[in-house]
C-alpha cells in the first residue's frame, strides 16, 4: 500500500442509541474523515464530542442491543467494508490490523483476568505464538512501554494498575 492510499475511510457515520422510553438519541450525525496509510493520527475533541463512540463504531464494539449504526454509513478499512464483515472476520481484524487504545484500564480490561492473560490471548491469536513465547513477548511489551517491574505487573489484575 503506497503512502497516498487511504487506510481508513469513514463516511457519513451516524450512530443512534435506544432510550428507555423507546426513543432514539443520535450520538453521531454524519462524521466523515480519511486516515492515510503509514500515518499516525489522533482523534481529538472535547469531552462528550463522540471520540469514543466513533472509535467503537469503527471497531464494531458498540452493544447491538442498545445501539445502531445507520445503514447508509460507510466504514472501510484497507478497502474492506467493516459493516459487512462477519463476527469471525472482525475478530481476526481486531487487535492485529486495527486496534484502539483505551484510556482507563479499569473499564477496558476484563477485571477477572490478569493483564498478562489478556495480552497473551491477543498474541496467541494474532501473532500465532505459543503460550510460553507469548508470555515472554508480553513481558517485553510491558517493558517497552515503560511499565515498572513488568515481570510482576504481568501477573496483576487491572484494578492493581494505576489509570495514569
Amino acid at each position: 500500500m503506497s503512502d497516498n492510499k487511504i487506510l481508513l475511510s469513514v463516511r457519513d457515520l451516524r450512530v443512534r442509541f435506544r432510550q428507555e422510553d423507546g426513543g432514539r438519541f443520535e450520538a453521531l450525525k454524519g462524521v466523515s474523515f480519511d486516515i492515510p496509510a503509514h500515518r499516525t493520527v489522533a482523534l481529538v475533541g472535547e469531552s462528550g464530542s463522540g471520540k469514543s463512540v466513533t472509535s467503537m463504531a469503527i471497531m464494531q464494539l458498540l452493544p447491538p442491543q442498545t445501539s445502531e449504526i445507520d445503514p447508509a454509513s460507510e466504514l472501510r478499512f484497507a478497502g474492506r467494508d467493516l459493516l459487512k464483515l462477519s463476527a469471525s472476520e472482525l475478530r481476526r481484524l481486531r487487535g492485529k490490523d486495527i486496534a484502539m487504545i483505551f484510556q482507563e484500564p479499569m473499564s477496558s480490561l476484563n477485571p477477572v483476568f490478569t493483564v498478562g492473560e489478556q495480552i497473551v490471548e491477543t498474541l496467541t491469536l494474532h501473532a500465532k505464538l505459543s503460550r510460553s513465547a507469548a508470555w515472554k513477548r508480553a513481558v517485553e511489551l510491558l517493558r517497552e512501554v515503560g511499565l515498572p517491574e513488568p515481570e510482576k505487573r504481568i501477573k496483576s489484575y487491572p484494578h492493581e494498575l494505576s489509570g495514569g
